[in-house]
């Protein structure tokens, strides 16, 4: 497993990640739309200080951005629900540290946050997205047509989800192991 924690970013982490989001701008495109700017990263910042938004950093060894992680709309009461959204940064793209932040995102959320469940909307063809939720045993609950307005266009996703029963259940397995 890479070595990786994760951190919710600060100002000071600004020009690390606005160079980070530019060089994987194209690895981006069309699946997401990332902070680019001093402005856009200012906004980010200042959305993720919401008591229903949460946000952190995969974080390489090297102290590197390796990846974002994005906790949305967090409901509480009866639901304790939140939306999962994530990118990685081109050069960490398919080498594991996606998948190793995931394991430590859904630690914090089905603990320190106390959900109940987690929901990433995927885009069809965005394959290494699925690939990441599937291979955390995410599971696949549904298709939302013209979903979300990404790059300015309406987008079908497919649904996938976590409880914290799965979780539970995947890390007790893990364990016997």
């Amino acid at each position: 497993m890479k070595s990786i924690i994760i951190r919710e970013p600060t100002l000071t982490d600004e020009l690390l990640f606005i160079n980070a989001m530019q060089r994987s701008k194209a690895f981006h495109h069309p699946w997401v739309k990332a902070p680019l700017t001093s402005t856009d990263f200012h906004e980010y910042i200042e959305r993720y200080q919401k008591p229903n938004q949460k946000s952190y950093l995969a974080c390489s060894e090297d102290d590197q951005i390796a990846g974002v992680f994005n906790i949305n709309e967090i409901i509480r009461g009866l639901f304790q629900c939140a939306y999962l959204g994530f990118y990685a940064v081109a050069e960490y793209a398919n080498k594991g540290y996606m998948s190793a932040g995931l394991k430590l995102i859904l630690n914090k959320a089905f603990t320190e946050l106390e959900l109940h469940r987690l929901e990433a909307n995927i885009q069809p063809k965005n394959i290494n997205s699925i690939n990441l939720v599937m291979a955390n045993r995410f599971r696949k609950e549904g298709y939302s047509p013209r979903y979300l307005k990404i790059n300015g266009e309406w987008c079908d996703h497919e649904r996938w989800a976590i409880t914290y029963e799965d979780w539970i259940a995947i890390n007790k397995r893990e364990s016997d192991k």
